[in-house]
């Protein structure tokens, strides 16, 4: 039997309110990778390096999944490594000025690196981290 292969390659975040949350992250430079024009099921693709950031209204994606998503979430964190230490004071910067909230202002954990965390407009969760022995893949750098 062959061995499976995994790869993580999407993280969709289920909305409530698609327009507030395409607008919030647009507004901080991420590039949009696809957007749906069907008002009925928008759906919005953002490129991460390797990674697809998807957003889906909630009430969809849990008809889609089988399931009743519950109102706010905050059972996990999604991180977005930077490639320079002050990149993550400007990050969490513009998201509070885009409609985030500042959760945890940057430190260094005990693990090293240096980070801060923050709320979406939704309460998703994002850590904003750069750690000095990070190499991000030869494919995600900016060209």
């Amino acid at each position: 039997m062959k061995k499976t292969r995994f790869r993580l390659s999407y993280i969709t975040l289920g909305v409530t309110n698609f327009t507030q949350m395409f607008g919030f992250y647009k507004s901080l430079g991420f590039s949009i990778n696809k957007l749906s024009k069907n008002p009925e099921h928008p759906f919005a693709m953002f490129e991460m390096g390797s990674m697809i950031l998807a957003l889906y209204p909630k009430a969809l994606l849990g008809k889609q999944a089988g399931c009743v998503l519950g109102s706010r979430n905050s059972a996990m964190s999604v991180s977005l490594n930077v490639s320079e230490k002050g990149q993550v004071d400007t990050f969490l910067r513009l998201a509070e000025l885009k409609g985030a909230t500042i959760t945890q202002w940057p430190f260094q954990p005990e693990w090293g690196g240096y980070c801060g965390y923050f709320k979406d407009p939704e309460y998703n969760l994002w850590e904003v981290v750069w750690h000095e022995n990070y190499q991000f893949p030869s494919d995600s750098v900016e060209k």
